[in-house]
């Protein structure tokens, strides 16, 4: 029985709590199943990301939906945090769900529509997106950017490739930075060239097929302390949460990326 910590899961998104304009992503994710476990696989942690499968104003998305889960669940549930620095007052709004226990911050730009480095003058200067990072790394939270690109309504895929993360990385080297999707599909070279150069840069291979990743990855080995877990789920039809996990796990046979690098970089 292999343990193991997902860091990317939609919860409010498989119960149906999304915005009316988000709802046709549902069709996308018909039948999947939330199965904690089977023969091969237990879920230990849980780590449940806000982010509404299409744009949206939001301040925080499905955060406080999650929080209400979490709630009943203590033992098996951990929340990213989330704002939206174009639309948030992103203090009042990060202090309170710091208050509330966050393990991390997720950003979305494809989504939200802004770049990551946004925040430097000669980007334009969004202060707003410059105190999210100062936050961060002054309460050592760890950021998790939605990189690759999303069919979701309203995204602009302009705004997901992670080289604009770059700056962010030299910017606040105490800042642990996530690539979500690792750059999926057009941008795995460089989602890896940046994991694999700077000390505070990670790689999370949610989205990718199980039978993909050692394609789209062939050196993925050479950085396995740096690879982290999550499935997405929901993110396709079908999907089963635990099978999803042993699935990846049958290719990747590293225990390491299914758990422990999670417990090592996010401190759970």
């Amino acid at each position: 029985m292999i343990k193991v910590i997902d860091v990317h899961v939609h919860y409010h998104v498989f119960a149906g709590k999304i915005p009316d304009h988000c709802k046709e992503f549902l069709e996308y994710v018909e039948g999947a199943k939330y199965t904690l476990k089977n023969e091969y696989v237990e879920l230990e942690k849980i780590i449940m990301v806000p982010s509404h499968p299409c744009h949206s104003d939001e301040c925080s998305d499905g955060f406080y939906i999650d929080y209400e889960e979490r709630r009943k669940n203590p033992d098996l549930y951990l929340q990213w945090g989330e704002v939206n620095p174009t639309k948030c007052n992103v203090k009042e709004e990060l202090e309170k769900q710091y208050s509330l226990g966050i393990i991390g911050i997720k950003l979305h730009p494809v989504h939200k529509g802004f770049k990551p480095n946004a925040y430097r003058e000669e980007e334009g200067g969004l202060k707003q997106l410059l105190y999210i990072y100062e936050f961060a790394e002054d309460h050592g939270l760890p950021i998790m950017f939605h990189t690759g690109t999303s069919i979701g309504v309203g995204s602009r895929n302009k705004y997901a490739d992670p080289i604009y993360i770059d700056d962010v990385a030299k910017d606040f080297p105490r800042l642990k930075i996530i690539l979500a999707h690792a750059g999926r599909p057009l941008w795995y070279e460089i989602a890896f060239y940046l994991a694999k150069s700077l000390n505070n840069v990670y790689l999370e291979i949610s989205s990718i097929p199980p039978k993909n990743i050692l394609k789209v990855l062939p050196r993925i080995g050479e950085i396995s302390e740096k690879i982290i877990y999550g499935s997405d789920f929901p993110a396709f039809k079908g999907q089963d949460l635990a099978d999803y996990a042993f699935q990846v796990y049958s290719i990747l046979k590293d225990e390491k990326i299914m758990r422990d690098n999670a417990k090592r970089i996010l401190k759970i």
